[in-house]
C-alpha cells in the first residue's frame, strides 16, 4: 500500500492533512518555531503517523546527532530518519554504526537512507541498511547526481523522477529489493513519477 505526505505551510496544515495519510516534520524547524513545533505535537497526540527528518535536504548535512535524538525523546514520532551524509555511501554507513551504538534507546522506527554516487555504491548502501544497519524502513532519494547520468534529460527534474524509476527497477531485477521491508520516496522531484508505480 502506497501513503502519501506533503510537507506543507502551516497555515495549510490541517487542509493537507485532510488529503494525505501522515505528516512529516522537519527536525531543525521544530527547534525554530514553536508553532510549528506545537502543531507536530498536536497531530502525534491525535494519532497521526509523523516521520522525523534530519533536515539534510535543507540544511547541507545532517541535523546534529546528539540535539536530533533530543527532539525524538520529545516528539515521539512514528518514525525518524537516521542522520545521513548527501551521495557519501561511506559517511552515511559509517553514522549509521555511530547511531545504532549510541541511541539504540530511542522511541520509534528507524528509517535509513541509501546514498552514493553511482549504482554499485547505491547498491552496496541499500544491501548494507538491509542486511546490516538493523532499520525499519528503507528510503531512496530523489535527487542523486547518479540519475543526470542513468536517465540524461535537459531538464534536471525529468532526469531526477525517470532516474528513480530506473533505479527502483534495476534493484528489483537484481534481486536487491527486500519486499518484506517497507520503503520511503524521499522527495520528489515530479508527481508524475507516482503513475509509474501504480501496481506496487
Amino acid at each position: 500500500m502506497i501513503k502519501i505526505a506533503h510537507e506543507a505551510p502551516l497555515d495549510l496544515f490541517d487542509e493537507v492533512q485532510r488529503v494525505t495519510d501522515y505528516d512529516y516534520a522537519l527536525v531543525h524547524l521544530l527547534e525554530e518555531n514553536g508553532r510549528y513545533r506545537d502543531t507536530f505535537e498536536r497531530a502525534i497526540k491525535k494519532g497521526r503517523e509523523v516521520i522525523l527528518d534530519n533536515s539534510i535536504f535543507e540544511l547541507e548535512e545532517a541535523f546534529e546527532a546528539d540535539r536530533f535524538a533530543l527532539w525524538i525523546e520529545r516528539l515521539k514520532p512514528t518514525w525518524y530518519i537516521v542522520p545521513d551524509a548527501l551521495e557519501d555511501y561511506s559517511k552515511t554507513m559509517i553514522q549509521m554504526e555511530d547511531w545504532n551504538r549510541s541511541y539504540s534507546y530511542l522511541p520509534g522506527k528507524k528509517i535509513g537512507v541509501v546514498q552514493g554516487t553511482s549504482y554499485p555504491l547505491i547498491k552496496l548502501c541499500y544491501e548494507y541498511m538491509d542486511k546490516q544497519a538493523d532499520v525499519d524502513m528503507i528510503a531512496i532519494s530523489f535527487d542523486y547526481s547518479y540519475y543526470t547520468e542513468s536517465v540524461p534529460h535537459p531538464n534536471k527534474y525529468v532526469s531526477w523522477m525517470l532516474g528513480r524509476v530506473k533505479l527502483i527497477g534495476d534493484l528489483l531485477r537484481d534481486g536487491v529489493i527486500n519486499k518484506d521491508k517497507p520503503h520511503h520516496l524521499l522527495g520528489c522531484g515530479l508527481p508524475q513519477e507516482f503513475s509509474f508505480y501504480k501496481h506496487a
